[in-house]
């Protein structure tokens, strides 16, 4: 129960994100209490997307392999290196006293809150960091999950036909 009412006093950092784009929703006001609008950030990435062998592959007999490396061996380390960048970039854009909530599809989201814990455990920080998978979200229902987890009130939208009198 104590560490429940911790979680609804601290601020909320909500993070969706894929191998092409994080979207980063935290409070921005001056008092930060929560009660403003989120703030969105968005990062692309720079991490090609996996290319899936098609068909029959031909290798000429005439040509002399070398270099060692198998060639797929080589893309797969260097979008390693860029997915590691990547998430080494979303992670700095988190602030530290957050509860943070990432969400998004593939194993990628896991990969970031396991870096944010790793991080969090060598600078001696204790904050919440959770993760779940999530299909796409568009920018209002993040919105709407980033009230819900802050705990403030939905979005109140009059009707069209509610006219100011």
């Amino acid at each position: 129960m104590r560490l429940q009412r911790e979680h609804q006093h601290r601020p909320v950092t909500l993070v969706w994100l894929d191998a092409d784009e994080a979207i980063l929703l935290g409070s921005e006001g001056p008092a930060g209490d929560g009660t403003d609008p989120p703030g969105v950030r968005r990062v692309r990435s720079q991490v090609p997307p996996h290319h899936r062998a098609t068909g029959r592959v031909h290798h000429d007999p005439r040509v002399r392999s070398g270099g060692g490396a198998d060639p797929d061996d080589l893309v797969e380390r260097r979008r390693e290196q860029l997915i590691g960048a990547y998430l080494r970039e979303v992670a700095g854009l988190v602030p530290p006293g957050d509860r943070v909530v990432i969400v998004g599809p593939g194993p990628v989201h896991a990969r970031l809150a396991s870096e944010l814990r790793l991080a969090d455990a060598r600078h001696r920080r204790n904050r919440p960091v959770e993760d779940a998978a999530a299909g796409l979200l568009t920018e209002r229902q993040l919105r709407a999950r980033w009230r819900e987890l802050s705990g403030s009130p939905p979005e109140r939208r009059l009707p069209a036909n509610a006219g100011g009198r």
